[in-house]
């Protein structure tokens, strides 16, 4: 459910950025039953807690806290930037280039610390044998890059790999973006969040003030480029959303819910998830659910979908599309950097019952409908 804030704080959105902000404004709903979880793969380079876990249970990855080596360098508020960039430990600042530092729209201070911390490691003979994991970029383009088409030509489909989790219950999986197409969205919404913090920009970066259940989310609109980037890409899933659901909902009826979507969701360092809930208390919407960031980036997390007892994991690019009237919530981050992509479509349905606003006539339908496809 969505609600929305009067107040606006200007400290919140630079504690958003800092990692300061509480990460989560609600506590688990106690009514969330077990579920199925499924562990997934890590590479060697993430570090495994000491903490004792259950009985045959697999210990839970912690990944390198980048956020507290940058704030013992006076850093901390290039923490998303460099992030984005693919640092993953403080050790990776040695591979930055002049040229990256100047993209990634670091300030006059912020460079000259990064200098001096990017000479100190070099400099620095402490024995360390690790290997740069990632490619750092700074890039902000080239990643959505089209042929061009000619007069006559057909625009190509992307495929979005549309796989059915649960047809009774309407819930579908694919993939969304490449891992290029993620990655380059991720630069652009931290740069930005980079800059607005330093033109005072209230609620522009990531801030608290839209959704109750995210302590930490920015609206795409607000991120220069973002929305004509990825237009024709939800252009092309608007579309091939009426198929997925077999003719039930009035064709050229699905749209953003607002202007607020899509939006981007970021969980940093140990998180709450969000409680049980659904995402529109009045229509039956649809809702959609991507990962933007690498399953190395992160441990835990998932979305659980209470009608079939199940934590879904997506990999990096993957979407989630289910009705916003399913009872689902989003389950902890152990650590690390969670990013998401989540967008809410308004829809009309051809069974004019479900188009009732907030009504147990419409929730009825639905049920009845679902029964159908049984």
């Amino acid at each position: 459910m969505k609600m929305y804030c009067m107040a606006l704080v200007a400290a919140a959105t630079v504690w958003s950025v800092c990692g300061l902000l509480p990460t989560a404004l609600h506590t688990t709903n106690t009514r969330i039953s077990a579920s199925r979880h499924r562990l997934l793969g890590y590479d060697q380079s993430l570090l495994y807690s000491s903490v004792g876990t259950a009985t045959g249970s697999s210990p839970i990855p912690i990944i390198n806290d980048l956020q507290s080596e940058l704030n013992a360098e006076g850093l901390g508020l290039c923490h998303g930037i460099l992030h984005a960039s693919g640092v993953r430990r403080l050790s990776d600042l040695k591979a930055l280039t002049p040229d990256q530092i100047t993209r990634m729209g670091v300030d006059n201070f912020d460079s000259r610390e990064l200098v001096r911390v990017m000479n100190k490691l070099t400099f620095r003979n402490d024995g360390e044998q690790q290997q740069q994991q990632r490619k750092l970029s700074a890039l902000v383009d080239g990643a959505f890059d089209r042929p061009s088409l000619g007069r006559f030509d057909v625009i190509p489909r992307q495929d979005f790999e549309m796989q059915v989790i649960c047809a009774k219950n309407d819930i579908f999986k694919g993939r969304l973006f490449t891992v290029e197409q993620c990655e380059q969205l991720n630069r652009m919404a931290e740069y930005h969040a980079y800059k607005s913090i330093a033109t005072n920009s209230i609620g522009a970066g990531w801030t608290n003030e839209i959704y109750t259940l995210t302590a930490q989310h920015m609206q795409c609109k607000n991120v220069p480029g973002m929305l004509s980037t990825t237009r024709h890409i939800f252009d092309q899933l608007k579309r091939e959303l009426y198929p997925l659901f077999n003719g039930r909902i009035v064709p050229s009826s699905i749209e953003f819910e607002s202007d607020s979507e899509p939006h981007l969701v970021k969980y940093d360092g140990k998180a709450k998830g969000t409680e049980m809930h659904t995402d529109n208390s009045e229509y039956i919407y649809i809702t959609l659910n991507v990962v933007l960031s690498d399953d190395t980036d992160f441990s835990g997390g998932g979305t659980y979908i209470e009608a079939i007892d199940e934590t879904i994991h997506l990999k990096q690019g993957e979407m989630l599309i289910h009705l916003g009237d399913l009872e689902h919530a989003g389950r902890d981050i152990h650590s690390g950097v969670r990013r998401l992509l989540i967008s809410f479509f308004a829809c009309q349905w051809e069974d004019a019952k479900l188009n009732i606003p907030n009504s147990e006539m419409s929730r009825e339908a639905l049920a009845a409908n679902h029964a159908l496809r049984e």
